[in-house]
């Protein structure tokens, strides 16, 4: 007779892990492994796209006067190709990858903010198919996958740069918050004992990216909105026939641009270092060197922008400054590589497909980097500057320095995800037809640049002399794009047919190779503790009783909430139980109130707007406010007292706190890209403020911004009434800090009204505008923040389980922020002019 199967055998600590049920199942999953396969598998669709429209312009390119596109056909598959691979690939898909691996490979069950991830991958696919839609719309973007105005401007674009910009713009807000994601993991949520001097390579070079994908996108994204803003209502940032300044798009794409580069190769080199150290069979020589090499590489990054503007006219002092920032990366990418070789050197190491992809990255990339040190040389630079040798040199550094470890990453961890192996056979055969149809295509364009082929151009004369460079170069193209379809059929293959693969199939050295493959959702069942930097080749356990109480009290628990443990910054001490936020819709829901907003302005029907942002906001509001029934959970809970660990922390103790640093160091930069905007256009105009206006008054400002200084000293009071246990002055305080940001809101919008001029008028006036705007709308979320602390502090009793001295901190912390953000403001708009 045979046993009736049992319909769940999940144990309840199973069940809260699993993803959620019912018809609203898929779009609720927050888990970091769905998100982290979304995310990649969404990418490598684009990636596709982008090899397709490349493998056009190929053809159109393989013979001299050829008739196959038209030039402004070739302008949008020029764009298109390129803007797909630097904002839809490349970033994304790196992202992807770590927010699967990096909770595996520190010891944690997920990411920080379970549902900012889900966010962010909803507003990539919006941010693509807004994208891609320009095809469906007849207008697709033409100017470039930099966008330099005044091609980009209203006066010289249609409808399909518009697409570009928001679709731009959708993706970079998900860049920013995958960004977010990963750098708040990876400081607060290592395993017990792996302090950042045992952090695995791959984690050290996405913890930089991470602090560079918040600065560098955050720049990009305020461009973006300047532009668009010039192009829908009207302002004039970058018309210099009303104040603005075409080259002010320039150094704010560029201050991205170049970081850019690096977001997408740090990563790379990371994954080198793994794949490297797994295949010799021994740790990576020189780990502290090569940690520092990779944090001296993300600082230097945001010093070279200009080295793309050589031929723009600036001065040669500034050009000698940035031509030897430019070198001083190759010294730190020089570390790197010597020690790969340094680790290999002497061992036998196997040679799979991941450590072939390995090699020939480091072929590739050395020879990419020796063209990258004549292009630093400004008097080269200007012989080539706009000609086919760059194009050469970016794909050299583009492809051989990120696709290529990229794709051995891949054959690499793929078994982890999967459970199954690769094809040897057709790995090799993906090798072999990219590596060589990589330099087949790319090489020949080197010659073609020095004989004097410009870039971007869709066809030559034959008297030029380089048909037969074009023509094998555009072989090689289809060769590389046969190597790219052995490698997806090598994985679509390996889903059915694919050997197990086992938990440890290279024998490596890190945590994510110490359980099954695939994974549980839940990835760890007790938490790990570590103790040495390759903890799979030195497997003594040495636990200190506090790590170990800890993760005693922690394995399958809790079993009704989602929870992992929080540790310190620097040691990896266990400090709390960090709670982790389960399924929902609400992320989805945000999204799309963001993805509609963003439509009302692309079809100009504004009335939409305020639906978008009312969505966005409820999608917010729910996402964020916790319910009873789940506090109740919280509060019945004996997983802290068995741990020894709070459940709630403040200050550098809590996750939350690094999330909200993150998120103001977000708001800086943005606020200051603005007001280097002001000062740049200011340096450039012949008077400031422009068409013979005075300085801004003082009768309605000083009154506005004075009350805002005075509402974060208000909410400052208010906390520290809280800590005093002082119930009254808490909400005396918090009620001063909302009307003193009440009564700023008001006055600045009735200066807004009434000063005399508009933000269509001049520059300046755009300028002026949309940073009081920005300030205007961040009062506002403060004011929203306050609102919902002093809300739930008449809720619940007083600092109960420490939930509300957490929230009553980020709230003061944000106000207090914003009211030194409004002091620099009015020292920039107010005072500057009237001293300088």
């Amino acid at each position: 007779m045979e046993t009736p199967l049992l319909l769940d055998r999940k144990t309840p600590f199973e069940r809260t892990w699993s993803g959620p049920d019912g018809r609203w199942a898929w779009v609720g999953v927050v888990n970091n492994q769905p998100l982290g396969k979304r995310f990649m598998v969404t990418a490598f669709s684009f990636f596709v796209a982008g090899g397709v429209l490349a493998l056009l312009m190929r053809i159109q390119l393989s013979g001299p006067d050829n008739d196959f596109i038209g030039p402004q056909v070739y302008n949008q598959l020029f764009t298109m190709h390129g803007s797909t691979m630097m904002y839809l690939f490349a970033v994304p898909f790196l992202e992807g990858l770590a927010l699967y691996l990096i909770p595996l490979m520190i010891g944690s069950r997920d990411v920080a903010f379970p549902r900012l991830t889900a966010f962010s991958y909803w507003t990539y696919l919006f941010g693509g198919i807004i994208f891609y839609a320009s095809f469906l719309a007849g207008t697709i973007a033409d100017a470039g996958w930099f966008a330099y105005v005044p091609l980009s401007g209203p006066e010289y674009s249609g409808k399909g740069l518009d697409f570009w910009l928001l679709g731009l713009a959708m993706v970079e807000i998900a860049g920013i918050t995958a960004g977010i994601e990963i750098v708040v993991t990876i400081l607060k949520l290592r395993a017990p004992g792996m302090g950042l001097h045992r952090l695995p390579l791959f984690a050290w070079t996405m913890l930089v990216t991470g602090v560079m994908i918040i600065f560098a996108f955050t720049v990009l994204l305020v461009a973006t909105a300047l532009l668009e803003l010039d192009r829908s209502i009207g302002t004039r940032f970058f018309d210099p026939l009303a104040g603005g300044n075409v080259l002010l798009w320039q150094h704010l794409f560029w201050f991205f641009g170049h970081p850019e580069v690096y977001i997408v190769f740090l990563p790379a080199t990371g994954i080198v270092s793994m794949v490297v150290a797994a295949s010799a069979g021994r740790p990576l020589l020189a780990y502290p060197l090569v940690v520092a090499a990779v944090v001296l590489t993300g600082f230097i990054s945001f010093g070279l922008w200009a080295h793309h503007m050589y031929t723009t006219g600036l001065p040669m002092l500034a050009l000698s400054f940035f031509a030897a920032a430019s070198l001083m990366v190759g010294i730190a990418s020089g570390i790197q590589i010597f020690a790969w070789i340094g680790t290999l050197w002497g061992t036998k190491p196997r040679l799979t497909t991941p450590f072939l992809y390995i090699l020939g990255f480091v072929f590739i990339f050395v020879l990419g980097g020796f063209t990258g040190v004549m292009v630093a040389v400004v008097p080269f630079n200007w012989q080539v500057h706009d000609t086919f040798f760059i194009v050469a040199h970016l794909h050299y550094v583009l492809i051989g320095g990120v696709v290529f470890p990229v794709f051995g990453g891949l054959h690499y961890w793929l078994p982890k995800i999967t459970g199954r192996m690769l094809s040897e056979g057709l790995g090799w055969w993906s090798f072999w037809l990219n590596f060589v149809g990589f330099n087949v295509t790319f090489f020949p364009m080197h010659i073609m640049g020095l004989l004097g082929m410009p870039r971007r151009v869709y066809t030559y004369p034959e008297e030029l002399q380089i048909g037969g460079y074009n023509l094998v170069a555009t072989l090689g193209a289809f060769m590389l794009g046969l190597g790219f379809l052995f490698i997806l059929g090598n994985f679509l293959r390996s889903f059915w047919k694919g050997a197990r693969a086992g938990s440890n199939p290279w024998n490596a050295d890190t945590l994510e190779w110490s359980v099954a493959s695939p994974p549980p959702i839940y990835s760890y069942h007790r938490p790990p503790v570590v103790h040495h930097r390759n903890p799979l080749w030195n497997p003594e356990r040495v636990e200190s009783v506090e790590a170990s109480r800890a993760a005693d009290a922690m394995e399958g628990a809790p079993e009704r909430w989602r929870a992992t443990l929080g540790t310190g910054v620097v040691s990896a001490r266990p400090m709390s139980i960090q709670f982790l936020a389960g399924p929902s819709i609400d992320p989805l829901v945000a999204a799309v109130g963001l993805l509609l907003a963003f439509l009302a302005v692309l079809t100009e029907l504004y009335g939409v707007f305020p639906v978008g942002v009312v969505l966005l906001i409820i999608g917010l509001v729910r996402w964020l406010y916790p319910s009873e029934a789940l506090l109740g959970q919280l509060r019945a809970s004996t997983v802290p007292e068995r741990a020894g660990l709070p459940l709630f922390t403040t200050g550098s103790g809590a996750v939350a706190w690094w999330g909200m640093v993150s998120l103001l160091a977000v708001v800086a930069t943005a606020l200051a890209t603005l007001l280097y905007a002001y000062f740049y256009l200011w340096l450039f105009s012949q008077e400031w403020p422009q068409e013979g206006l005075g300085p801004p008054g003082l009768g309605v400002a000083l009154p506005a911004y004075l009350g805002l200084a005075l509402s974060g000293g208000a909410a400052w009071w208010s906390w520290r009434s809280f800590n005093r246990g002082r119930v009254g002055p808490t909400f005396i305080g918090l009620g001063a800090a909302g009307i003193l940001a009440i009564l700023f809101v008001a006055l600045k919008i009735h200066e807004q009204a009434t000063i005399g001029f508009g933000p269509q008028d001049h520059a300046y006036g755009s300028i002026f505008f949309v940073i009081g705007w920005v300030l205007i709308l961040l009062v506002l979320g403060g004011l929203g923040l306050t609102g919902a602390v002093a809300l739930r502090l008449r809720e619940h009793r007083w600092g109960e389980e420490g939930f509300m001295a957490l929230h009553l901190q980020l709230a003061v912390t944000y106000a207090c922020f914003v009211a030194v953000m409004a002091i620099l403001v009015f020292i920039v708009l107010y005072l500057a002019p009237r001293v300088l």
